[in-house]
């Protein structure tokens, strides 16, 4: 649920001393890293917290397409083809970020071939996940794919809020809570 990618979070580790231009910033919880329909100047590389990367729909309806955590980017796709953010991402926990402007992660790219086999492999890395997850959201019923994000491990769920559940699965916190109890009952 939570995801990571400990390979770019080293890369960034060992590099952040030798290249000036990498940025360190912090966030509080509920501080907007990203926002929806803006430009994004620059990539954000988690180095500690958990960030919900998500879209708020015109009827103000808001649907979580991921949850962030160590080593993860945020805001590649927009920097690769000068959009605009097509989502929000937000703090849930304190964030460390690496911050890297446009212009020198591209002379980044170019001059370390290292990490831009890292940044593709990360891109295809979320691309898949992207895919599985909305082919099980597709293939299974609403109450396999909640019991599956009831099963993960409590630290990885521990800051994240049924609210945040109920957007992550696309239903409401009231049909989230129905759902809980359907299950506690059936799975004693």
């Amino acid at each position: 649920m939570i995801r990571t990618n400990h390979e770019l979070l080293d890369f960034f580790s060992k590099n952040c001393e030798e290249n000036e231009f990498i940025k360190y910033e912090q966030f509080h919880p509920g501080k907007k890293i990203i926002n929806q329909g803006s430009l994004v100047r620059g990539v954000y590389i988690i180095e500690k917290g958990i960030g919900k990367c998500y879209v708020e729909e015109e009827n103000g309806k808001i649907f979580i397409q991921e949850f962030f955590g160590k080593g993860e980017i945020l805001g590649e796709v927009e920097i690769f083809d000068d959009a605009l953010s097509f989502s929000n991402v937000e703090a849930v926990t304190r964030i460390s970020a690496y911050r890297i402007e446009k212009n020198d992660f591209y002379k980044l790219i170019e001059k370390k071939n290292e990490f831009g086999i890292i940044l593709f492999k990360a891109m295809a890395v979320k691309l898949r996940n992207t895919a599985k997850r909305a082919s099980s959201q597709q293939s299974y019923p609403l109450e396999y794919n909640l019991k599956k994000l009831l099963q993960l491990s409590s630290a990885e769920t521990e800051h994240i809020s049924k609210n945040d559940m109920a957007s992550y699965l696309g239903i409401t916190l009231r049909s989230l809570n129905r759902k809980i109890k359907q299950i506690q009952k059936n799975d004693p």
